[in-house]
């Protein structure tokens, strides 16, 4: 048996170390907590994880453990759940993060054993954030029960934090920099002497190379060694690990070149006859990784963006009761509770203001900078700031409620389903590897026919050139940054796959009510006709209406003051017509103007107001005579006419309202939008007639909705909108939720979509061309092990920079002579 502990690679200092049999021999450990974890491993049926690993597994204190495992039935309790924890009848989905991950097949290992326990309904791992989504059935197994399960095989877990994950991120770049900074070091001691052989270094005229160019072989084959083993060894152990999964991915042909390029270059170095390739393997590792760390900054960047909603709620806050006030935890916030948040302050929930108010930025969930004014009554939205005034808020749902948690939720599920044209680039880059061996073997059969000499440079030159690492990359840096931008105008992807669709569209098509137009009207007018004045008729009005939840009477009630004054009897409603009482001065009705026995025409002309006026009216009449007409209109949702304008100039030249209502209501709004066409009294079934007709007529239409019967339209429409206050299966039905009020930052969310969709277009574009010249002119020999290593690391950056590009649309999405030049 080994002298060093089988799981942990410690020295054995027992003199009767615990042993265990283990894939077919027996294993000493260095103690006992080694030993309990490895045979945990092996009884769950994981015993492959010892043969995937690439470092040993940290050493195990099973005191420490224990310790900890006496702590986990804390993460039970409903309370501490409320933090991390959310789900709903029947499953509970938590984020974890796993600490001492040494390499991938600790997250294999912690995949498989999760998936195994009972209970436990879905597992994912994420390599690059140590961080795993656990769902389980909480009628069959506990938290506690899940994170003890990872204890058992030597890792710890605990709550997801995005300040630990910022921590790891750190760290993971850190290293990357050692590794960069390192290769530059040694790859200057290999240059210096390539160069020096290129300028001074030939061979006399027995064919021997001078002896200073011997040694500078030697030492080159020395330094590439420490290139290789240290920041080189990335591209090895990932290239064995993906060939045992019997798969082979980017690194495969990277560490194949750098190994066929080292190895003849040894034999060139002890033989001292033929050429060596150090400064092709310097370049190549020093080139590749400073790719890959742009590559790396590039994604933490963007995950940085769509982290800061995880980021900027605060921990603590000052809750009001009956003792005083105190700062408790927001996850111990309930419905009800009183908070008090001070300027500058950001709200940790969802609320309404009871005592201050003053102005809110909400610029972090809608993309609006402009400051909201907030009065007692008014709702609160986490995420919001506080920006001049204490105020005192009713909390009206928890953290894991709240609008803001749920924005993460959604943009998380929507960042899952790509595009076509990136999944169909993800297929072709699993089967391109294959292909390039494939190539890289015909290359070297065909030049040991031809030129023996010339087969290891060429062949590592075809290894070297590929570039499957820009297909990898061509999509995920610009649809994690255009995700972010989105939210930054305030607009959550539901499904980032419909931006493959949004170029094609030549029509928005709009319902009325509620997405046009706001959904509640306001009285805009009152016109008297009789001796009554205009806050009488307003009171009475709004007395009549006090019971009703038609939009109509909250509008009137809005509007109206002292309405307890009014004494009203005999109260009776008649549906679709309006509502009559009585008074000591008469009998009232209020409603159409044939519910008060009038003529409508007439009695607008009396009023002197032309139709034009106002969308609806509602007649007041006592003892039968009409004494008042109010005028009522649904305003639009704020730019609309802006968008509408930009739009045209952008490429879409045709505007669609279908709606509900009747035709004389939608053609109203039409013409102050100037709509292409405006069709009125459609039901669901009619809407979604047309939507096919115009499908397939060879139309492609962005739709835009609101209400339940929107979600048939909403799901048949090549892209689909619905703002945050439509209802639930809207929403649902939709690719894409404005957080928005109005349609501002709409434009620049339709160009930002079609710049992303144009990048990862022009990105896989370059990929393919670069890879159809390359590796011919390769193979042919044209390019040599040197230029080849430079040619693959910059096609990388070049997809890398590319993607960045979005970065700075995204920061300047308002400034208009950013986003004019990119037309849809």
């Amino acid at each position: 048996m080994s002298s060093e502990c089988f799981h942990c690679a410690t020295p054995i200092t027992l003199k009767h170390p615990p042993t265990l049999d283990v894939l077919g021999k027996q294993r000493a450990f260095c103690c006992a907590g080694c030993a309990a974890v490895c045979r945990a491993i092996v009884d769950s049926g994981n015993a492959d994880y010892y043969r995937f690993r690439d470092t040993p597994a940290r050493v195990v204190d099973a005191a420490q453990i224990e310790a900890l495992n006496e702590k986990l039935r804390l993460y039970d309790h409903p309370e501490i759940q409320k933090d991390f924890v959310r789900g709903e009848s029947g499953w509970k989905e938590a984020s974890l993060i796993l600490e001492d991950i040494e390499c991938a097949a600790c997250l294999w290992l912690n995949e498989r054993h999760l998936r195994k326990l009972d209970g436990v309904l879905d597992v994912e791992m994420d390599y690059t954030s140590q961080q795993a989504r656990v769902r389980w059935d909480p009628s069959r197994i506990q938290l506690s029960d899940i994170l003890h399960a990872i204890q058992s095989i030597g890792y710890v877990a605990h709550p997801f934090d995005p300040t630990r994950r910022e921590q790891l991120n750190a760290e993971q770049k850190q290293r990357s920099v050692q590794r960069l900074i390192f290769a530059a070091v040694l790859s200057m001691v290999v240059m210096n002497f390539s160069l020096s052989t290129y300028l001074f270094g030939a061979p006399d005229a027995h064919g021997d190379y001078p002896m200073w160019v011997d040694i500078g072989r030697w030492t080159s084959l020395f330094v590439t060694a420490l290139l290789l083993a240290y920041p080189g060894q990335l591209f090895f152990r990932d290239a064995w690990r993906q060939l045992r999964g019997g798969q082979a991915g980017m690194d495969v042909p990277v560490a194949l070149g750098l190994s066929i390029a080292w190895l003849g270059s040894l034999h060139a170095t002890v033989t001292q006859h033929g050429e060596v390739y150090f400064e092709s393997i310097a370049m190549f590792v020093l080139f590749l990784l400073a790719a890959r760390y742009a590559e790396l900054r590039a994604r933490l960047r963007a995950a940085a963006m769509l982290d800061r909603v995880s980021t900027i709620v605060p921990r603590l806050v000052e809750r009001i009761d009956a003792d005083g006030v105190a700062q408790v935890p927001v996850v111990e916030l309930e419905p009800g509770d009183l908070i008090r948040l001070s300027p500058g302050e950001v709200v940790p929930v969802d609320g309404v203001v009871v005592e201050g108010g003053g102005s809110v930025d909400e610029s972090l969930l809608t993309g609006e900078s402009k400051p909201v004014g907030k009065r007692p009554g008014d709702p609160l939205v986490s995420g919001s700031i506080n920006i001049d005034q204490a105020s005192v808020v009713r909390v009206t749902a928890d953290r894991q409620a709240s609008t803001l948690e749920r924005i993460q939720r959604l943009t998380d599920v929507g960042m899952h389903k790509q595009p076509r044209m990136v999944q169909l680039a993800d297929r072709i880059a699993g089967v391109f590897v294959w292909g390039v061996l494939a190539i890289a073997a015909c290359t070297a059969l065909y030049w040991w026919l031809v030129e023996p000499s010339r087969v290891i440079g060429n062949v590592v030159a075809v290894l070297i050139v590929t570039c499957p690492c820009a297909l990898a990359l061509a999509a995920p840096v610009a649809t994690t940054l255009s995700a972010a931008g989105l939210s930054r105008l305030g607009i959550v992807p539901l499904r980032m796959a419909a931006i493959e669709a949004l170029k094609p569209v030549d029509t928005l098509v709009f319902d009325k009510t509620g997405t046009l137009t706001r959904g509640e009207p306001e009285l805009i007018r009152i016109r008297t006709l009789g001796d009554c004045d205009q806050s009488a008729c307003l009171s009475i009005a709004a007395a009549m209406e006090q019971g009703s939840e038609h939009p109509f009477a909250r509008a009137i009630r809005r509007r109206a003051r002292d309405v307890d004054a009014v004494g009203l009897s005999n109260i009776r409603n008649h549906p679709g017509q309006g509502i009559e009482a009585e008074t000591r001065a008469g009998a009232w009705r209020l409603g159409s103007a044939a519910f008060c026995g009038a003529d409508r025409d007439a009695l607008l002309d009396d009023a002197g107001v032309s139709e034009e006026a106002g969308s609806s009216e509602l007649f007041l009449a006592r003892d039968g005579e009409v004494v008042a007409v109010f005028f009522l209109d649904d305003p639009l949702r704020e730019g609309v006419a802006d968008a509408l304008r930009g739009w045209r100039q952008r490429g879409i030249r045709r505007f669609v309202i279908l709606s509900g209502d009747h035709q004389r209501s939608v053609d109203r709004v039409a013409s102050r939008i100037d709509a292409d066409l405006a069709l009125g009294g459609l039901s669901p079934e009619d809407k979604l007639h047309w939507i096919e007709s115009e499908q397939r007529h060879g139309h492609r239409l962005a739709m835009f909705g609101d209400g339940i019967n929107d979600a048939p339209t909403l799901a048949l429409a090549d892209v689909s909108f619905a703002f945050s206050d439509a209802t639930h299966l809207a929403q649902s039905s939709s690719d894409f939720i404005i957080l928005n009020p109005g349609f501002g930052g709409l434009v620049d969310a339709f160009c930002l979509m079609f710049q992303t969709r144009r990048i990862i277009m022009q990105n896989l574009l370059w990929a393919l061309i670069y890879n159809l010249l390359a590796i011919p002119a390769a193979a042919a020999g044209w390019v040599p092990p040197w230029l080849a290593a430079i040619g693959m690391s910059l096609s990388s950056l070049v997809v890398i920079i590319n993607a960045l590009r979005l970065k700075k649309s995204i920061h300047s999405a308002r400034d208009p002579t950013i986003m004019s030049g990119y037309s849809i």
